[in-house]
């Protein structure tokens, strides 16, 4: 069997996460932030090669998109958070920049090729319950990806890592400095969790448990 070599993540994301995960020919990914279902994907590749898993983005339109392009995927409309309740979602004409995080949300009104489209209400919710409620019995999570514009650190906080323990984790990191690494909040909220940073791709640092 073969597949074809294009790239679907913004910046060939996803060609390196196929060679860590090569010897691994199925499994489980948990995509929180998850955007579009093809385009800028980090997990559409390991769709095609019969990867399943759980797809969460704040937008319904892009879960609309979801479940009618990767219907074996269980595709969720919520915010992720430490802190469950109500949350304002602002809306770019750029869906990618959607956010509910204050400071990301302003720098990108200042960006006058983004434009503001309004805000909706959504639901948040802990990573630790919507995988404790949606992750199948005996199903372990091979692969993570949170890109969450500006919450990704909190995203990651609100999961439950004595059970919830991928193999494999790409996280955006919008603060992370290649020359000051150990500065980065992420890098620090995660190496006692026992990841070693292998790689980073302009916003996408790639982790592998040591």
């Amino acid at each position: 069997m073969t597949f074809p070599i294009e790239s679907y993540s913004s910046f060939g994301e996803d060609r390196l996460i196929l060679k860590f995960l090569a010897k691994q020919p199925a499994g489980f990914y948990v995509d929180v932030g998850a955007h579009a279902p093809i385009d800028y994907s980090n997990t559409y590749a390991l769709y095609q090669r019969g990867w399943r898993g759980l797809a969460i983005d704040q937008d319904p339109d892009e879960i609309a998109a979801f479940k009618r392009t990767r219907p074996e995927d269980t595709a969720l409309q919520l915010a992720i958070g430490s802190k469950p309740g109500k949350v304002t979602l602002h809306l770019f004409n750029d869906r990618s920049m959607n956010t509910v995080d204050e400071m990301v949300y302003a720098k990108t009104l200042a960006n006058p090729r983004k434009h503001h489209q309004g805000d909706i209400l959504v639901e948040r919710n802990t990573l630790a319950a919507v995988l404790a409620e949606h992750v199948p019995a005996g199903r372990t999570v091979d692969f993570m990806n949170v890109d969450c514009e500006g919450v990704d650190l909190d995203v990651l906080r609100s999961n439950d890592w004595a059970r919830f323990h991928p193999k494999l984790l790409a996280v955006e990191d919008l603060d992370l400095d290649l020359e000051r690494v150990v500065e980065s909040k992420i890098f620090r909220y995660l190496r006692p969790l026992g990841y070693r940073l292998v790689s980073h791709l302009h916003y996408t640092s790639l982790y592998r448990l040591s």
